[in-house]
């Protein structure tokens, strides 16, 4: 983010949301999720209505992708054919660009996912939309990225060049995970992708170089074309929100996006709240979205720009020795469920899933934490534990975001939700106005 252009022009278009004096009501959209075969999901499908914010996932730049699938490799070496390293693309761009969702009454030369947004800004030109750039799989060029200053410059540059062609973005998301190491490609548990100290600290300034050559070349496109443009960030929990010099780049920035889900899953054998609102005596290393959130303003984020994120999946364990009522920091499974919504990836499963199979008539009891604000599901004869958000859960978090003078809520991501009950909840608690004409 920048060039710091004239301190008051930053000051008013930072101060100025979405929609004046509402809370921030976002969603991630997931560019995958069309190709779902069990439940298809479009731009189309957006419930633009409820949302302040929706965020494209996932853009990248040009640099290694090694953690990959070979089929992102593969999109990520066409998009990037005569472009130099670190320029800023649209990996899928069979998605973005050729797959026919419909007609659109916009003129625009392509057809895809980006006709539909263009669509979607034209009947809410108030909804805020942002092209997110990262996500755990495609989080390593930022690694090297951030080991050259002309290469920052070059992704920022590139990557607000790419808004200003694809009008319907109104700024830009990072979604780096992680800066200073423990995502995909930078694990923290292996001594062969662990980073060093020299190199966390290499990294926590990068980040605020890009904040800053992203905020300064977003202002100078502002200065053409007369309009706003938002900076945010995705916030991992825990250790990683301490990575970030938040003192320095928070004020250049709108909103912050708390990932506070993905507490525990079936990658480990310990068994609990997925996104518990509230950490109590029993939760698993204290962990609890109340307990990051104040970590993150501790740090230095002002709780007003800090997005509170629930989840619209659940993540499930088999093998579970679960005595009923309420799960305990020392519950424990075999392993992670070897099922799920989608066969690709076993122990994911998505709330409309979870809403329609996963039942009493199925065997399946549920149950709710109140003092953690968390719902589960137990199959005592298969021995399946599952946690997840619902629409109970959901509204505490609202109500909660609302009474704690955050930003507002979001979730990753809304293809888990075609129905727009849980959106419906979060814009229900939060009183906003639709962001359509």
């Amino acid at each position: 983010m920048k060039k710091l252009i004239m301190g008051a022009v930053i000051s008013t278009i930072l101060s100025t949301p979405a929609l004046a004096d509402n809370h921030v009501i976002g969603g991630y959209f997931a560019d995958w999720q069309y190709d779902n075969a069990s439940n298809p999901y479009t731009v189309k499908d957006i419930p633009a209505d409820k949302l302040t914010h929706v965020i494209y996932a996932f853009l990248s730049m040009c640099g290694p992708h090694t953690g990959a699938s070979e089929k992102v490799q593969a999109q990520v070496a066409a998009a990037c054919k005569g472009k130099a390293p670190f320029t800023a693309i649209v990996v899928d761009q069979e998605a973005a660009f050729d797959v026919d969702f419909g007609k659109v009454s916009v003129d625009v030369p392509y057809k895809g996912h980006f006709a539909q947004l263009a669509e979607l800004k034209k009947h809410h030109p108030t909804l805020t939309i942002l092209p997110s750039f990262g996500g755990w799989t495609m989080s390593e060029p930022f690694h090297a990225m951030a080991k050259d200053d002309a290469a920052i410059k070059h992704f920022a540059s590139s990557a607000v060049e790419l808004i200003a062609k694809y009008d319907f973005f109104d700024g830009i998301d990072l979604d780096w995970e992680y800066p200073g190491g423990g995502g995909l490609t930078t694990s923290p548990w292996s001594p062969e992708t662990k980073l060093s100290d020299e190199e966390k600290a290499l990294e926590r300034e990068a980040f605020t170089k890009l904040v800053k050559a992203l905020r300064g070349e977003l202002d100078v496109l502002a200065k053409k074309t007369g309009r706003e443009y938002e900076l945010s960030s995705a916030v991992g929990v825990g250790p990683k929100a301490a990575q970030i010099d938040w003192p320095a780049v928070a004020p250049l920035m709108n909103n912050m996006f708390a990932m506070t889900y993905d507490f525990l899953g079936g990658w480990g054998k310990q068994t609990g709240h997925l996104t518990n609102l509230h950490a109590t005596d029993r939760s698993v290393w204290g962990m609890g979205a109340d307990v990051f959130i104040n970590q993150m303003i501790d740090h230095g984020i002002p709780k007003d720009k800090l997005v509170l994120g629930a989840a619209y999946y659940g993540r499930g364990w088999e093998g579970t020795e679960f005595a009923g009522g309420l799960p305990t920091s020392t519950l424990i499974s075999e392993k992670g469920a070897s099922f799920g919504t989608d066969d690709k990836e076993p122990g994911y499963f998505m709330y409309w899933d979870i809403k329609n199979n996963y039942t009493a008539k199925q065997g399946y009891q549920y149950g709710y934490d109140e003092a953690s604000h968390a719902p589960y599901l137990w199959h005592a004869k298969k021995k399946v534990f599952i946690t997840y958000e619902d629409s109970r859960s959901v509204k505490a978090k609202a109500e909660w975001a609302k009474a704690q003078g955050l930003a507002g809520v979001f979730t990753w991501e809304l293809s888990g939700d075609p129905d727009a009950e849980l959106t419906g909840v979060m814009h229900q608690v939060l009183g906003n106005k639709t962001a359509s004409k």
